[in-house]
C-alpha cells in the first residue's frame, strides 16, 4: 500500500513539472550541435564504406560484387549531398546566431 502511495506520488510530481521554453538562440544553438554530429556520424559512414569497398575490390568480379560497388557508390553520393545540405544548415543557424 504504502509503495503504492509513493508511485502514485511521483507520478502525480512527474505530471506537474513545467517545461521552461528554450529561448531561439538555445535552440539555434543545439540544433547546431545536432548538425555537426549528425557531420560526424556521416563521415563516420563515408570511411566504413570506403573500408567495404576496400574489401570488395578482394572479391572477383562477378555480378553480386558489381552491384555492391554500385550501391556503395549510390549511398556515398546520397550521404555527401546529406553532408553539403547540413554544412548550409549549419552556416545559416550561425548566421541566425549571430544576428542574435
Amino acid at each position: 500500500m504504502a509503495d503504492r502511495i509513493k508511485k502514485e506520488t511521483r507520478a502525480g510530481a512527474i505530471d506537474n513539472v513545467i517545461a521552461l521554453p528554450l529561448s531561439p538562440t538555445s535552440l539555434v544553438a543545439n540544433t547546431r550541435r545536432d548538425c555537426k554530429s549528425l557531420q560526424q556520424s556521416i563521415v563516420t559512414m563515408q570511411q566504413c564504406l570506403r573500408a567495404l569497398g576496400d574489401f570488395v575490390r578482394n572479391l572477383d568480379d562477378g555480378p553480386e560484387a558489381e552491384r555492391l560497388r554500385a550501391h556503395m557508390a549510390e549511398l556515398n553520393e546520397l550521404l555527401s549531398l546529406r553532408l553539403d545540405q547540413l554544412s548550409l544548415t549549419e552556416r545559416l543557424l550561425q548566421e541566425m546566431l549571430r544576428r542574435g
